[in-house]
């Protein structure tokens, strides 16, 4: 067996998914390097413009890494009625149209589906004691999620992009996959400005779904020249209505362009020094910036599988502007008691120098004997000798403590109802997350 240091990390994954898209690769014993780890090819699959896999094996091991790849549609630009109608029947002809209509993936031998669970039963007849783990992304990576659900012999299945495939799976199989049978063994990692790896998200998890750090600059979708987005928003549905096919909520415009214009990009995931990739639960918790600039792009997204991503970040962005508040409390209304309380210090100084100037006019400690027509007087000369006024209105500045110290009640109180919506958002999150099998 592979020792546990020479596991593939997360960031491997995402190399060799890459690389089965390089059909470069697709020649026996040729080899890959990950950074960290050599594979060499052992076998392969091409079914043209359908499906890719690329079987790698590293040395001394018994373990076999499949990567499975599914070229885009046919490219096409959009910009009118007649355009939305032929590019939706066109792309409704691919294998995306199981994952957009919620397809059974039963009975059909020639989708991707079938294909890449046939080309894994055929490794494991010629390795039958091999352990199999699987990577793909955008729709391949969906075949691995529906390969790993009716595959013993894989172990492990990590995916990036790939639409959620739960309304396409049989009964049985959803009902292990409520049970927590695929948890350990499938984790889809999900960029949630990603519009096709969230296609279905609001439906439950198959796996354990992880939404990853989103590059700070997405590729801009391909525009319509001659129709807004709203427009070829109405034209998907009514050529989806044309073709009797139930509407899917979680299929919008932006998803459409990205696909017929092949213009989705995958490339934005972080990585750790260790090879974990970075998801945004970290990146948002205490971030009040980041998690700001997050919620107007999904806002801008307009996608309705994001309303699961709104209330990670709604939670976190109430928490964190509760961190803040507590944060301007301890310090900036702090700073300013201290400051008030330096007046007091200051007003002792001026005491004690008119109590030294009084004391050199009339002798020692008799000061009290003077009239108040001398005391002002020379309160008035000394006021005359200062660079500044050492002297204060007493009520002035029990006005401005009471003030400011309401203003800190307010805040803390402010402070207390932002980080208990937080907490309200963040246990919907988690009942959510139990129903997605998000982690």
């Amino acid at each position: 067996m592979v020792n546990r240091k020479d596991r593939l990390t997360d960031k491997e994954y995402k190399i060799i998914s890459d690389h089965a898209g390089n059909i470069d690769n697709y020649q026996l014993h040729h080899t890959i390097e990950t950074g960290q780890q050599t594979l060499t090819v052992h076998d392969f699959l091409k079914i043209d413009h359908k499906l890719y896999g690329l079987t790698m094996q590293q040395e001394h091991s018994d373990e076999f890494i499949v990567a499975f790849h599914c070229p885009l549609p046919k490219q096409m630009t959009v910009t009118s009625s007649q355009d939305v109608q032929s590019a939706t029947q066109s792309l409704l002809k691919t294998d995306y149209a199981y994952p957009i209509e919620r397809k059974s993936l039963a009975g059909n031998q020639d989708h991707v589906f079938f294909k890449g669970k046939e080309y894994i039963e055929q490794v494991c007849q010629k390795h039958p004691n091999a352990a199999i783990h699987l990577t793909g992304q955008a729709l391949a990576g969906a075949v691995c999620a529906y390969i790993a659900t009716e595959q013993p012999a894989v172990k492990k299945a990590v995916t990036f992009d790939s639409p959620n495939i739960w309304g396409s799976l049989l009964p049985s199989i959803q009902q292990k996959a409520l049970q927590g049978t695929y948890t350990h063994v499938l984790t889809e990692y999900i960029q949630p400005t990603h519009y096709v790896g969230l296609l279905n998200r609001h439906d439950h998890g198959v796996g354990q779904v992880k939404y990853a750090v989103p590059p700070r600059q997405q590729g801009s979708v391909q525009e319509s020249n001659k129709y807004k987005q709203r427009e070829i928003d109405t034209f998907l549905k009514s050529a989806f209505a044309s073709m009797n096919i139930e509407w899917n909520e979680s299929f919008d415009t932006n998803a459409f362009l990205a696909l017929v214009s092949g213009d989705f990009e995958v490339n934005g995931y972080k990585f750790h020094s260790n090879g974990t990739a970075r998801i945004l639960d970290e990146q948002l918790d205490h971030n009040t910036s980041f998690t700001t600039m997050l919620l107007q792009e999904i806002h801008l997204g307009r996608a309705y599988a994001q309303s699961g991503l709104e209330i990670i970040i709604k939670s976190h962005l109430l928490k964190n502007s509760s961190y803040d508040l507590q944060s301007i409390i301890e310090h900036e209304v702090h700073t300013i008691f201290e400051k008030i309380d330096g007046i007091d210090e200051s007003v002792k100084e001026a005491v004690h120098h008119v109590k030294q100037e009084l004391k050199g006019l009339v002798g020692f400690g008799h000061y009290d004997l003077l009239s108040h027509t001398d005391v002002e007087a020379l309160l008035e000369e000394v006021r005359m000798e200062q660079q500044h006024s050492s002297f204060y209105s007493h009520e002035k500045q029990l006005n401005a403590l009471y003030t400011l110290r309401d203003y800190e009640q307010e805040l803390a109180t402010l402070s207390r109802h932002l980080y208990t919506m937080g907490d309200d958002y963040a246990k919907a999150d988690r009942r959510l997350a139990m129903q997605m099998s998000i982690h």
